[in-house]
């Protein structure tokens, strides 16, 4: 299942570094000297200051427009470096490395047609540049072109095998070609050239992929711990709680991702499925609709609310979301499923035996095949019933469920010697089952044991099966 996130994209600042000092033949500007040193010192602000205060007496100097631009964009302020990259184009300074950096600022700026359009240019001047190939396809990745994004990036790698940002936007586009296994191996490469926690981000998205929960889970313990305030983390690691069947830990991870974005529908939806699993099915409905209101309005959000109103016996209200989810998508066989369930609460056997089929056309599953066989008892179908249960049993063996009404079911087809031995198994698998002691007593009624009968009607009885009583009474039994 793909899973959605937005991720919080870092900037690397993978440009070309090298300043221009002034020409030989004009007197040295100690302006310009300052900006420099400066520069080179890791002072941006004081070094573009110093080219502003320069370029007041000197606008046209592109040299110095070009390093005031990776001074700007060293500070993160994209704006002004593609104005100064713009500014050095213009009076002359027609090289690929500004060319290349304007393209940056683009890029950063998200508007990357005009990040393309420089990047093409830039192999004008110096053809099969890898870097400028990396962001062409970088480009066409946020522009969800990825099998384009690809050719770039292929390109790029061959061309340049140790400049991390390559594989970094390479992985989240073979993450959306559903190439979860390359993906992953590009994360790997990425973070042993530079470790970047975006890409501990990505790498965990490809385990979740993968159903490699526990991995996935080291990879978001690292990216919180180093951004404590990262909501997608929070969420990503529920995921991975979820699937293995940890919703204490999943919850809490989802409390977490809606305390610092109340607006992350998703982290509603998944904390409902995680209150339901937990059976907690009244705050679950509170998230479902929580979720519902944001924006989620698919058919696994009606599915599952449908699923939860069905646990509250709102079973008017659980087959409107069934209904709804089943129209949206009729190829989502647990919202069948589901909504056999609620026409068997309904007393609606026959729909549901029609909803357990369709459930059981899309995918085999033990328990639709147990309450098919369910709905067919009611019927007075047994033998169905019996079929049912059996499939029920091939796919789980020590399902009692289906043990003790195959042996209710024999029981009715007064074969009381299958009957007996269904229901001794199911007392083996849950000796707590007032069911199967009553009917093993009935059973044995039959085969004259009054004895057996009595004591296992009594034992029913004494676990809460309270139709044994009057069988007692019938029986005469002391």
């Amino acid at each position: 299942m793909k899973k959605n996130t937005h991720f919080l994209f870092v900037a690397l600042l993978c440009f070309s570094l090298t300043l221009f000092s002034q020409r030989d033949a004009e007197p040295v500007d100690p302006l310009f000297t300052s900006a420099y040193t400066k520069y080179e010192a890791g002072d941006y602000k004081g070094a573009h200051e110093d080219y502003t205060n320069y370029l007041h007496k000197k606008p046209n100097d592109y040299n110095a427009l070009y390093n005031r631009g990776l001074c700007s964009y060293s500070l993160g302020d994209y704006k002004d470096g593609l104005r100064d990259f713009s500014k050095s184009i213009e009076f002359g300074r027609k090289k690929y490395d500004g060319y290349h950096n304007r393209g940056l600022c683009s890029f950063y700026l998200k508007d990357y047609d005009n990040a393309l359009r420089d990047f093409d240019t830039v192999f004008i001047y110096k053809p099969e540049y890898p870097k400028a190939i990396t962001y062409q396809g970088a480009c066409y990745y946020f522009k969800k072109k990825y099998n384009d994004a690809l050719t770039q990036l292929n390109k790029a790698a061959m061309l340049q095998s140790d400049y991390e940002p390559t594989y970094y936007y390479r992985c989240m586009t073979k993450y959306y070609l559903e190439d979860y296994t390359g993906s992953l191996a590009d994360c790997n490469t990425a973070l042993s050239l530079q470790k970047n926690n975006d890409t501990y981000f990505w790498r965990g998205l490809n385990y979740i992929e993968l159903k490699r929960y526990s991995e996935g889970i080291v990879d978001y313990d690292t990216v919180i711990k180093h951004d404590p305030k990262y909501p997608d983390a929070y969420y990503n690691r529920a995921l991975a709680y979820y699937e293995l069947k940890n919703y204490n830990k999943a919850l809490e991870d989802n409390n977490k991702a809606i305390e610092l974005d109340p607006g992350f529908a998703k982290a509603y939806y998944n904390r409902s499925l995680c209150k339901f699993e937990l059976g907690n099915y009244t705050a679950a409905e509170s998230d479902f609709n929580s979720a519902f209101s944001l924006g989620i309005k698919d058919d696994k959000l009606f599915c599952w609310r449908g699923a939860n109103y069905y646990e509250m016996k709102k079973y008017d209200m659980a087959l409107m979301d069934l209904n709804k989810a089943i129209s949206m998508n009729n190829t989502y066989e647990i919202a069948f499923y589901y909504r056999a369930l609620v026409k068997y609460s309904l007393e609606d056997d026959k729909g549901c035996i029609e909803d357990c089929n369709a459930a059981l056309a899309l995918k085999k599953s033990y328990d639709t095949y147990y309450q098919r066989g369910i709905s067919k008892h009611q019927l007075k179908d047994y033998d169905g019933a019996i079929d049912d249960f059996n499939q029920s049993l091939a796919l789980k063996t020590d399902y009692q469920l289906a043990i003790l009404e195959r042996g209710v079911a024999y029981y009715m087809k007064e074969n009381d010697d299958m009957a007996i031995a269904d229901l001794n198994k199911a007392i083996s698998l849950d000796p707590k089952s007032g069911r199967a002691y009553y009917y093993r007593g009935k059973s044995k009624k039959y085969k004259n044991d009054m004895a057996g009968s009595c004591e296992d009607l009594k034992k029913a009885l004494s676990l809460g099966y309270d139709y044994a009583s009057d069988e007692l009474t019938k029986n005469g039994c002391k």
